[in-house]
């Protein structure tokens, strides 16, 4: 199995985020193997029947270079409560495709649907998705993701999010949360504070 994983978005036939996973790809190739050339995602993607209707999950392997690729039709999940978990030492900094550790703290969820991870006692992610705050005025996401996500940089990148760093006891100024991913906007999930189990 490939070290790393990629899960990209398609829409009826449509790649989304391309820019963003590209980079995210070749940053962690640099980062971890050294490799200084570039790969572009849809040298890999062929859009073959049925992919070209609905909403898809491909997920590309790879490491060094890419290995394979699976394609899933993409099912949301349903996520209307968070329950507060902590782990001061959990690393998920590239999109590993071991996640066992993220997994055992999901086991942690009780009768919550997710988890919102806290590490060292900074807001990090739930557990496959980023998280954005509302205060009233402003959306506001953690300078301390565990991964960060691409359409979170997008979202930074358009002005529509802004980092801030955000600690557990920060969590009660806010009246609700948002999860984002590749296949999450703004607004998909919504999770109020009341909603959110310490």
């Amino acid at each position: 199995m490939s070290l790393l994983i990629e899960s990209i978005c398609c829409v009826d036939g449509a790649i989304k985020n391309v820019h963003y996973h590209n980079m995210r790809m070749n940053k962690s190739r640099l980062d971890l193997f050294g490799c200084k050339d570039a790969i572009n995602i849809l040298d890999y993607i062929t859009i073959h029947k049925p992919v070209n209707k609905g909403i898809w999950k491909i997920r590309i392997h790879y490491d060094e270079a890419v290995t394979s690729i699976e394609y899933e039709l993409y099912k949301k999940k349903s996520i209307q409560s968070l329950k507060v978990v902590y782990d001061d030492t959990i690393d998920y900094s590239f999109k590993y495709a071991d996640r066992s550790h993220i997994a055992k703290l999901f086991e942690e969820r009780n009768k919550a649907d997710d988890i919102l991870i806290i590490k060292n006692g900074f807001v990090t992610d739930s557990s496959s998705a980023n998280v954005v705050f509302y205060d009233g005025s402003q959306l506001l996401t953690p300078t301390t993701p565990l991964l960060p996500g691409t359409k979170r940089a997008k979202l930074i990148d358009e002005g529509i999010i802004i980092e801030k760093n955000i600690k557990v006891k920060d969590i009660s100024s806010f009246s609700h949360v948002y999860l984002i991913n590749a296949f999450l906007d703004i607004g998909d999930i919504v999770i109020p504070l009341s909603s959110i189990i310490f």
